[in-house]
């Protein structure tokens, strides 16, 4: 485990690929992408599950993607703000993420579906993630019905599955230290909007918080 990195880098994104790049490459987590995301629905209640993230980008937002119809989604929608956590204890190392979210642009929900093993594009359609399911026999059903229909072709996206883009307005470095004594580095910034799929960026400004 090693500290926050000295000096302060007044740009924390390069820190937070550099870190992800390591614990990827290391083979000592599992899922190490794995990011604990936090929304709320219009009454403030808050939800939690684990997503995984496919795209870290250096403008500063992650990628995931999910159903459209599942709980996540309307809350994601309807307030266009969301929290995540990467949290790697073999390296006794956290990012946190907080932000505004928009859904990703067609185009790249489309690639990154493509690039999915056949069954899992199969399961996206059988799915209709977060309602009730009396059976698991008929989510293999649906899968085999839809196999069926695109005869070893190609398949394409489902409307109601695609990507989010989690658009960072504050940030958390975090590494453990003896006796509890964290390390903390909280990372802010302004997001304007530019357009249907991202923001322009005001410069990062930061502060140490006390563990």
């Amino acid at each position: 485990m090693t500290g926050l990195p000295t000096p302060v880098p007044q740009d924390p994104l390069p820190t937070v690929a550099a870190w992800l790049a390591e614990v990827t490459t290391g083979g000592r987590v599992r899922n190490p992408n794995a990011l604990a995301l936090a929304t709320a629905d219009a009454a403030g209640r808050p939800s939690a599950r684990m997503v995984l993230v496919k795209h870290l980008a250096p403008e500063g937002y992650l990628v995931f993607y999910t159903s459209y119809g599942s709980r996540k989604a309307p809350e994601l929608d309807g307030t266009g703000r969301a929290a995540g956590v990467l949290y790697w204890e073999e390296l006794g190392r956290q990012v946190r993420f907080e932000g505004r979210v928009l859904r990703s642009p067609a185009p790249e929900s489309d690639e990154y579906f493509a690039s999915r093993p056949a069954r899992s594009q199969l399961n996206a359609w059988a799915s209709r993630q977060s309602e009730p399911l009396a059976d698991l026999t008929e989510l293999d059903r649906r899968a085999a019905e839809k196999a069926r229909e695109v005869h070893g072709g190609a398949i394409s996206r489902p409307p109601s599955w695609g990507g989010y883009r989690l658009w960072f307005d504050a940030l958390e470095l975090w590494a453990e230290g003896a006796d509890r004594f964290h390390e903390r580095l909280r990372y802010t910034r302004d997001l304007a909007p530019a357009d249907a799929f991202g923001f322009r960026v005001g410069p990062w400004s930061w502060q140490r918080l006390q563990p």
